[in-house]
């Protein structure tokens, strides 16, 4: 009976806490939903649910590039994404996305430019921007959900960027075994093209049109109402 009573007394007064899963790189780091994953794709880190179906509704994708003064700076930042933007799919059609709030916020003392937009980078989808400088670099990361989802992960989300640690590693950008996930070249937009985030477009596979994950980069398939992968533009 003491051996229980004193088992009782320990889980209360040091209860058990699972280890999250941290994800980290050449330049950031942060806490990861359950049954999540992250892949270098090019320059960009592509992480996405491991369950085939929840990855169709949300994906991140992380970039980090040498900054340019007057370029890479959170007034720019801000003042970008305070902007509608827009682009056009494949279809031909012009989408305008619409910024729902844009505004700096303040995560474990560093300074970030939060916004969130309606289809900016994918139609029907919301995306939320986190950008900030640190060191010689500036770093952007964006949460996309499906615009019907955007509810259930805002929990895991808000979690994320709870947890969102942004460093630079000593060195150069691509020694280390980084895989060269650093943009070198200070002119590239870290933004990319409107609808083009972090230079990449990159999509969760879509319900409609018969879409297939290939390593978290999704390949679409013909038929309308389906979504439209995101094409590279970024320049190396």
């Amino acid at each position: 009976m003491n051996k229980i009573y004193f088992l009782l007394l320990a889980l209360v007064l040091f209860p058990y806490h699972a280890e999250a899963k941290i994800f980290a790189n050449q330049f950031i780091e942060f806490e990861l939903p359950e049954k999540w994953s992250c892949q270098l794709d090019g320059t960009e880190w592509v992480c996405q649910s491991e369950d085939e179906q929840k990855k169709r509704d949300a994906i991140i994708v992380l970039a980090a590039k040498i900054k340019k003064v007057g370029m890479d700076e959170l007034p720019v930042y801000k003042a970008h994404l305070e902007k509608p933007q827009q682009y056009q799919s494949l279809s031909g059609e012009t989408i305008t996305s619409e910024a729902r709030y844009v505004k700096e916020i303040d995560i474990k003392g560093k300074p970030w430019i939060d916004s969130l937009h309606l289809q900016s980078e994918i139609p029907d989808f919301y995306t939320r921007y986190l950008a900030t400088v640190e060191a010689d670099l500036g770093i952007l990361v964006t949460f996309s959900v499906r615009k019907d989802k955007y509810e259930e992960y805002a929990p895991d989300i808000e979690n994320m960027v709870k947890s969102l640690r942004a460093f630079r590693k000593p060195g150069d950008v691509n020694a280390g075994g980084g895989g060269g996930d650093i943009i070198t070249d200070p002119e590239a937009p870290i933004f990319g093209e409107a609808g083009d985030a972090a230079g990449a477009k990159k999509k969760p596979a879509s319900d409609a049109g018969g879409a297939e994950a290939l390593l978290f980069i999704v390949l679409i398939a013909a038929g309308a109402g389906a979504f439209f992968i995101w094409k590279k533009k970024q320049k190396r």
